[in-house]
């Protein structure tokens, strides 16, 4: 680890991290699940624009996006099909993601003395996939399931990122929050709030990241 990076995690009360594409390169194989099934069920593949514009976003409100984009009828005419949709693509990513991700090797670097410092996990993922991750990455221990907030319904990232500075960090300044992320919308809002910002360049979502400091994950190169 750099001065530089180990001198912008000193001092801190907490760390914000994304999931998918921050902590390991799930965001990819979330995807590859989807495709699997849209590509059976609809013959369809969704590409890489269209999977930038929903990163991010709950499951609940970019399948409809999903369904408009590409003109399909996922959910039926009642909406009864939606929940079998996901209980499908869970299935499949789950397979995939537990035989085939680990967390990118500078998580074990920044995870390593983290005394003190309360660590949160916001993701617009499934509670019980998210859960099975960590406890088979060995992270469940860091990342508890009561600091684990699931972007639902009309809640949003940045919703979370009030509530934890606000409500939990009480009294806490926006430099004493370090917030992980791999897309620039967000790390753009933990900016707003004047949180130190590390963007994960993951390799996937191929867009330019404003962090404070980049970490090139898709090299495996140490911050």
């Amino acid at each position: 680890m750099t001065d530089k990076f180990r001198k912008m995690l000193g001092d801190k009360r907490a760390y914000i991290f994304d999931l998918d594409g921050t902590i390991a390169d799930t965001e990819r194989i979330h995807w590859e699940a989807h495709n699997q099934l849209l590509k059976k069920k609809f013959g369809i593949e969704v590409d890489l624009p269209h999977i930038m514009s929903y990163l991010g976003k709950p499951e609940t409100v970019f399948i409809k996006e999903i369904e408009k984009d590409y003109n399909i009828n996922i959910g039926g005419d009642k909406g009864k099909g939606y929940e079998k949709y996901f209980k499908e693509r869970n299935k499949i990513a789950e397979k995939l993601i537990l035989s085939k991700s680990e967390p990118f090797p500078f998580m074990k670097e920044v995870l390593a003395d983290t005394f003190g410092i309360r660590i949160f996990l916001v993701s617009a993922q499934n509670r019980a996939l998210i859960l099975k991750m960590l406890k088979t990455w060995g992270l469940l221990g860091k990342f508890s399931d009561t600091n684990t907030f699931i972007v639902e319904g009309n809640k949003t990232k940045p919703y979370y990122y009030d509530y934890i500075f606000k409500d939990i960090l009480k009294n806490a300044q926006g430099a004493d929050v370090v917030l992980f992320e791999d897309v620039n919308k967000y790390i753009l809002e933990g900016k707003k709030r004047g949180f130190v910002t590390i963007g994960i360049d993951n390799g996937f979502g191929q867009e330019t990241l404003e962090a404070d400091y980049v970490i090139d994950a898709k090299n495996n190169v140490m911050p």
